[in-house]
């Protein structure tokens, strides 16, 4: 797959984002850290591409991935949070142990330059957890209107994207890169990748109405 193809793909993240940003003022505040996350993943997005594109941008390309891992867990984590879904000791214990393993990755690697591959790890688990959990209760206490439901709709969305990045990334990173079948496999995340930034845009449609 090449760059303007896999540009294209990523790029569907466009849309939860403008949907996001139509509906900001007239949904709660406590969901707007969700918005604010799929804008993130644009302006990500846009920086990769970018690298791909220009070699002299490329050479930077991994230090925005650093700091959006970081970034997103926090909006993530503060979503969740907010909307009664994780405490706030859990939080903070969360995004603390998250810098640590930012901090061991940057000694590891001897750059901020280089993937972090263990605060990857660290971000996906986590909110790949939670998200199941948030999944669960729906399917177990709501049981009824899944369809309208927000939750039902961001969890399963979180739950496949963070997923099969785990997976395809431990794949990847241990067994298939720069290899053939590791440009595969690389392209089928690209296309998972659409699908759940446009679960990521039914859930925001989703989104109740704040009250007046």
């Amino acid at each position: 797959m090449n760059a303007d193809i896999a540009y294209i793909l990523s790029m569907s993240c466009v849309l939860p984002a403008l949907i996001g940003v139509y509906r900001l003022r007239g949904i709660d505040k406590k969901f707007h850290s969700f918005i604010y996350m799929m804008i993130l993943v644009v302006l990500l997005e846009t920086l990769i591409f970018l690298g791909f594109k220009y070699p002299v941008l490329g050479r930077l390309s991994r230090l925005p991935v650093n700091v959006y891992m970081l970034l997103n867990l926090y909006l993530f984590l503060r979503f969740v949070h907010a909307n009664g879904y994780l405490l706030k000791k859990n939080m903070q214990a969360l995004l603390g142990i998250a810098v640590l393993v930012a901090v061991c990755d940057y000694f590891h690697n001897s750059s901020v330059l280089n993937l972090f591959l263990y605060l990857l790890c660290f971000v996906s688990v986590v909110m790949l957890i939670i998200s199941i959990d948030i999944l669960s209760k729906q399917m177990i206490e709501i049981r009824y209107k899944l369809a309208n439901n927000f939750w039902f709709w961001f969890s399963a969305a979180s739950v496949l994207y963070n997923a099969i990045n785990f997976l395809i990334f431990g794949v990847l990173v241990f067994s298939l890169w720069d290899t053939e079948d590791g440009k595969s496999v690389a392209a089928l995340q690209h296309i998972i990748n659409a699908v759940s930034y446009l679960l990521f845009a039914l859930a925001i449609l989703k989104i109740p109405k704040k009250d007046k």
